[in-house]
């Protein structure tokens, strides 16, 4: 059976690489010719190659109306997966006449598509005025990689994350400056594909693929700092996740789509610089708190965010999408 993605990134792009790439290997064995092309490289001569496919998956690419029909019209077996609040867009909002084309695009895939698949619960109540029929399969890691690890000292805080989300963490420095100037022996590690602009002493490790794993099972405690803001409401943080498969205690505002990941069990929410700086505390001077909320953590991401599991989950959904098409 072949299988043709278009994807919103290219492999090495967070989103695609969790909802699309990591997935290549066990579509494989269960027997799809599987083509991947970025919607920036997407030219009217792929629609040959869409034609001769048994299904379509389209990574959350809000494609005009000139390209809807032709992809559905090559080949009508069409996945519509997001796991973003693509509706909308970080910081400032759109123009109003933005704002209707990209929400008539995000509806017509939606209805359009013979399955459609999402993140978290949030981002299904968001959608189903538009497509009754979605199934949510979370953001998921091969827990036989993302697991907890001897850490060494020092004491080690730390944030993982794309440059277009550095401007999250930057807003915490005078939280961390006062932190770290309180207790010299912590260390503070930041690991994306751009230096962050803070003003409090920390490490920074370049971003490199296949090093994400090393840097997370390095951490004693996470941070994850999000604004409060629909498009943040609308996200699945897989730094999320990874602290927590790696049986790491997180710091963080939990809003919308991340009460799904994050509870009382397994992180500390908060709101507030107080809040903030009150949760770190605690957690520097408590080792049992940051081994118990850790312990937690690993056991929600067993139950929740296995990839052996969200694989099974993709495969009913592509086999649903694509009966009765047996060109």
């Amino acid at each position: 059976m072949k299988l043709f993605a278009i994807t919103v990134g290219d492999l090495q792009a967070a989103s695609t690489k969790f909802r699309i790439v990591d997935y290549l290997p066990f579509l494989r064995q269960h027997g799809f010719e599987v083509s991947i092309v970025s919607q920036p490289e997407l030219k009217p001569s792929h629609l040959k190659e869409i034609a001769q496919a048994n299904l379509v998956i389209n990574q959350k690419c809000l494609l005009d109306g000139g390209w809807r029909k032709n992809i559905l019209r090559a080949c009508p077996h069409v996945i519509f997966d997001f796991d973003d609040a693509i509706y909308t867009r970080p910081g400032k909002p759109f123009s109003w006449l933005t704002r209707l084309r990209v929400q008539h695009r995000f509806k017509h895939w939606l209805r359009s598509s013979k399955q459609v698949i999402t993140s978290s619960a949030y981002l299904k109540s968001q959608a189903r005025k538009h497509q009754p029929q979605i199934t949510v399969i979370p953001m998921a890691l091969d827990l036989s990689l993302w697991k907890p690890a001897e850490r060494p000292q020092p004491l080690t805080i730390g944030w993982a994350g794309a440059p277009g989300n550095l401007h999250h963490l930057e807003r915490l420095d005078p939280i961390l400056t006062k932190l770290l100037a309180h207790y010299p022996e912590v260390k503070l590690m930041v690991f994306s594909g751009k230096q962050p602009q803070l003003q409090c002493r920390y490490e920074y490790v370049p971003y490199a693929p296949g090093a994400e794993v090393s840097f997370i099972q390095r951490l004693h405690i996470g941070l994850l700092p999000l604004s409060d803001e629909e498009f943040s409401r609308g996200k699945s943080p897989i730094k999320a996740i990874q602290y927590l498969a790696c049986g790491i205690p997180v710091v963080g505002n939990v809003y919308g789509a991340t009460k799904d990941i994050l509870n009382e069990k397994n992180s500390l929410a908060v709101h507030s610089p107080e809040e903030w700086l009150n949760a770190l505390e605690s957690l520097i001077q408590q080792p049992q708190l940051r081994a118990q909320l850790g312990h937690a953590g690993r056991l929600h991401a067993e139950a929740h965010f296995d990839h052996q599991i969200t694989a099974k989950q993709l495969l009913e959904v592509i086999h649903a999408a694509s009966q009765f098409n047996t060109k």
